[in-house]
């Protein structure tokens, strides 16, 4: 009796697991991991300004680990010119990604590559995942303090000579990692070939689905994963004007997850309770393009077409739209990752006559000694993010990469010579966070939470306070970040509430 009475005690206690013998392993499922590389069937070898959509089937009799797959191509560099690849890396390549079944659009973002090389990756990168990005989309990382190391990332037999180069900053705990000499361009020869190994940032396909997808139910039509080719003036910096990039081998390297016909009936019957439908959510990215014509000065506004029902923050980032020497000149400019600060002295959103936040974002980009005025701006950028308590910082944005200069394409970050100093990519990108629930890392959180645009007509716009007129037209890229919910019914068909 007292021993029975001791048990109930100890299981009632919030004890650690270590001493919590109650607290076992549930019985393990029967399964096998199995790697298999789905092709396009649109063809096998494609060109920027051509054949520049590629399209993947993916089926099987399995569940889909879409965190652990990734998509891996080889450029084949037949232009004739150096290249180095911009900061976005093997995701520059791509101006949009869409997954579709069946003709139906289940997540579509445009300006993809934009995205990625001027938001995603500068605040969300560290310096050991830049560190791995030289070696899977070639990042400068290692280089020369002082520019002219004679490596090329198109060429491997140059590795070894960038490892000796002289003053090689190795670690990547020094501030200045990513704003090293551009050493990428420095000699790829004509037909030289790199391979490219990438995430794909979605919600369905993508490393924001925590849940395994069962294909085994998708009975009616393949999911597509849809990549359109970027044009190769964007993709990076060019010897001179490149007349198109090949992309060849495309390969989505799926890892899948097989299991026994009790799983796959279970899963089935999970489905049957549901009212015939099973559900996934995950987070999506769309994009909204806006314009700012030249000579405006004060308050502007820049609408936001999108309808979702569940806006947890909106990104944006600005550039010129012509380029300092003509439209040439646009091949020796990182654009894709090059980000204005507009002048911008606040913004805010404006939700109907709401306002988020209520208090506008100061930034204060004019005037001397702005960098002393951007702490809030990064506040709540890094809200959009996680938290602005997190030990880790904003990714690689520093006071070294984070653009001063209004947007005119003339101040993009170039090549730099032998010997030459350092250039940095030049960050700038903008967040606005939406969500009132915030996750907590434990599945807390609500799933929709924030702005709902869906289920009224009430207009969205980014509200924009400048303090300084540009003379050039700007393009501002915006993009709404929200959840969607992907159903998957008995026909075997996906639909998606957005």
């Amino acid at each position: 009796m007292i021993f029975n009475i001791f048990i109930k005690y100890i299981i009632n206690m919030s004890v650690p697991d270590s001493i919590n013998y109650t607290s076992i392993l549930p019985m393990a499922v029967e399964s096998r991991v199995r790697r298999r590389g789905f092709v396009p069937r649109n063809g096998a070898s494609f060109v920027s300004d051509q054949n520049n959509i590629i399209e993947i089937p993916i089926s099987s009799a399995s569940f889909l680990d879409t965190r652990h797959s990734f998509l891996r191509f080889n450029l084949l560099n037949t232009t004739g010119q150096t290249f180095g690849v911009d900061f976005g890396g093997g995701h520059g390549f791509f101006s949009r990604v869409r997954v579709l079944q069946g003709g139906t659009v289940l997540s579509d973002c445009r300006e993809y590559g934009r995205l990625m090389s001027s938001i995603i990756l500068p605040c969300q990168s560290s310096q050991s995942s830049l560190a791995t990005r030289s070696i899977k989309e070639g990042q400068r990382y290692a280089n020369s303090a002082i520019g002219g190391a004679p490596a090329t990332v198109l060429d491997p037999a140059d590795f070894a000579a960038a490892a000796v180069a002289a003053n090689v900053e190795l670690t990547g705990a020094c501030f200045n990692t990513p704003t090293n000499a551009n050493d990428s361009t420095a000699a790829a020869a004509a037909g030289s070939n790199y391979v490219f190994s990438i995430p794909i940032m979605n919600g369905l396909l993508g490393t924001t689905q925590e849940k395994l997808l069962p294909l085994f139910l998708l009975n009616s039509a393949p999911i597509v994963l849809e990549l359109t080719l970027a044009p190769a003036l964007d993709v990076g910096v060019w010897g001179g004007i490149p007349a198109g990039l090949t992309i060849d081998n495309v390969r989505y390297m799926a890892s899948l997850v097989e299991t026994g016909p009790a799983v796959e009936e279970q899963i089935r019957m999970v489905q049957a309770n549901s009212n015939g439908r099973l559900v996934l959510n995950g987070v999506d990215f769309a994009h909204a393009p806006g314009q700012i014509p030249a000579n405006t000065q004060g308050r502007t506004q820049i609408p936001i077409p999108v309808r979702k029902k569940s806006i947890k923050s909106v990104l944006f980032v600005a550039a010129g739209t012509t380029f300092a020497g003509g439209a040439g000149a646009q091949d020796n400019r990182y654009n894709l990752s090059y980000g204005g600060n507009l002048q911008i002295s606040e913004y805010q959103l404006a939700f109907g006559s709401r306002r988020i936040p209520e208090i506008p974002i100061g930034f204060q980009a004019v005037g001397a000694g702005a960098f002393n005025f951007k702490a809030q701006y990064f506040e709540e950028l890094a809200k959009c993010f996680g938290e602005t308590k997190s030990a880790h910082g904003l990714g690689v944005m520093s006071r070294v990469n984070n653009s001063n200069s209004p947007g005119g394409t003339a101040t993009m970050a170039v090549p730099s010579q032998g010997a030459a100093a350092m250039v940095s990519h030049r960050f700038c990108p903008f967040g606005i966070d939406c969500e009132a629930f915030q996750p907590d890392g434990k599945g807390g959180g609500a799933l929709e939470s924030g702005i709902d645009t869906a289920s009224t007509s009430t207009p969205l716009a980014l509200v924009l306070d400048i303090g300084a007129a540009q003379a050039v037209n700007l393009k501002v890229d915006v993009y709404v970040v929200h959840d969607s919910i992907y159903f998957i019914d008995m026909v075997g068909n996906i639909r998606v509430a957005l």
